[in-house]
């Protein structure tokens, strides 16, 4: 169970140029290098906990333009779907894994590394608060 949940690699953490749909094909292997964008290579692979406003909605996002139109106005760092309709209902704290990059090539690989992050995020968060 642990190798599911474990940090699936680097070399998996590809954030495409906008303007490149994924091609039909089950997965984003066979990819063209040159529409990826350059970033610097992370020092390590722990987690990293970023706080800030997290969109939250009913669809799933899977356009870039989209994505960076709400980043930009809205000021958001991820969008979510799952606690949209719980907001409805009661006050919340949404604690999210971020586990893609809300464009065509949205896949499960991060999903499970993502959802154990948040969980252990989440664990901590209620050791410290009081009863």
């Amino acid at each position: 169970m642990g190798a599911r949940y474990s940090y699936p690699t680097s070399e998996q953490d590809r954030l495409f140029l906008p303007s490149y749909l994924h091609q039909p094909g089950p997965s984003c292997d066979h990819y063209d290098a040159s529409q990826t964008v350059s970033r610097h290579a992370r020092l390590h692979n722990y987690p990293e906990v970023h706080y800030g406003t997290i969109g939250s909605a009913n669809v799933v996002v899977k356009d870039p333009a989209v994505r960076d139109a709400l980043k930009r106005d809205m000021n958001i760092l991820c969008v979510e779907m799952e606690a949209a309709g719980l907001m409805d209902n009661f006050p919340c704290l949404v604690i999210r894994g971020i586990c893609d990059y809300a464009d065509s090539h949205k896949n499960k690989r991060w999903q499970p590394y993502a959802a154990a992050v948040a969980a252990a995020y989440m664990k901590e968060l209620l050791m410290v608060i009081p009863a």
